[in-house]
């Protein structure tokens, strides 16, 4: 297993994205982590952060998801599947959650939602479950097997929250990788990011290594994660990162440079913001889109 320098060594620079307000897709040799020419065409629309507030149906976060959600409803052919990658609302309240349903609600796509941090601020994972159901899946859809997970718990020393890899998360993640075989494409959906790069932003999971080690005999794993309101992508051995955008506003990427405080989010906007897609073709070959907005 790399050590922890070792890992941040190992980490590539993703691709810069072009002129805001354009579709920019990655070629195939950047994100192609599905080989098997026996899979069909499949579109997976990917959200993540929308940080919608308590009674905010007419706040700029509500308007952008909502935004979203028709933008994926246009595409033709439709979407496969739909993923919210956490963080969907800001405090976790029973209104802000009933006001996430009600917009996702339109998709006219399948979707799961994962929660993030922010959604359990109100202190109780239960509400999160009467919404939405359990903090986890595991599915396998034309020939593709998708995990859903969240490595979050608080800290009530400090009401503080960390990610982290807990042994019982280990375990489902153990069980459920082992319904597939080794071959098998493999989508890792979470809000948090499995890795540690940054601290001080929580862009860092504890006991991230130990997932890695689960994937270690796996093809080429692609893993999807919020949290950092940024198209960012990582490599590390088989593994690759892909950072979705939020909905909500934009963060910047801590490896360029950055103090470490948060930005405020106030005033930023739609631009920076945005969705992603991703393809795979017949030929088995994954492309990503970034759907970034402009204005």
């Amino acid at each position: 297993m790399a050590t922890r320098r070792q890992f941040l060594q190992l980490l590539g620079l993703g691709l810069t994205a072009g002129a805001a307000g354009f579709q920019v897709a990655a070629p195939p040799a950047f994100v192609s982590p599905f080989r098997e020419s026996s899979l069909g065409t499949l579109k997976i629309a990917l959200l993540a952060d929308s940080h919608l507030p308590e009674d905010g149906g007419e706040c700029g976060p509500a308007r952008q998801l909502a935004a979203a959600v028709a933008e994926i409803n246009a595409l033709c052919p439709p979407a496969d599947l739909v993923f919210v990658a956490g963080d969907l609302t800001a405090d976790g309240t029973a209104g802000a959650l009933s006001l996430g349903k009600q917009i996702l609600a339109a998709l006219q796509t399948p979707v799961w939602v994962l929660p993030g941090e922010q959604d359990f601020l109100s202190g109780s994972s239960s509400l999160w479950e009467g919404f939405f159901g359990a903090d986890r899946f595991s599915f396998t859809h034309q020939g593709v097997h998708f995990v859903g997970f969240t490595p979050t718990i608080h800290n009530p020393a400090d009401s503080a929250h960390v990610f982290h890899l807990t042994p019982a998360l280990h375990g489902w993640l153990a069980r459920e990788l082992r319904q597939s075989a080794p071959e098998t494409p493999l989508c890792l959906i979470s809000h948090a990011p499995p890795y540690r790069l940054f601290q001080p932003w929580d862009w860092w999971t504890e006991g991230a290594e130990a997932l890695y080690e689960l994937l270690a005999q796996r093809r080429e794993v692609f893993l999807l994660h919020g949290h950092v309101h940024q198209n960012i992508t990582l490599h590390h051995q088989n593994l690759i990162f892909q950072g979705l955008r939020a909905t909500a506003w934009p963060l910047p990427d801590v490896r360029l440079g950055c103090t470490t405080g948060r930005p405020s989010p106030e005033g930023t906007g739609r631009i920076g913001c945005g969705w992603m897609l991703l393809t795979i073709n017949a030929s088995g070959t994954g492309i990503l889109t970034d759907q970034v907005w402009g204005v």
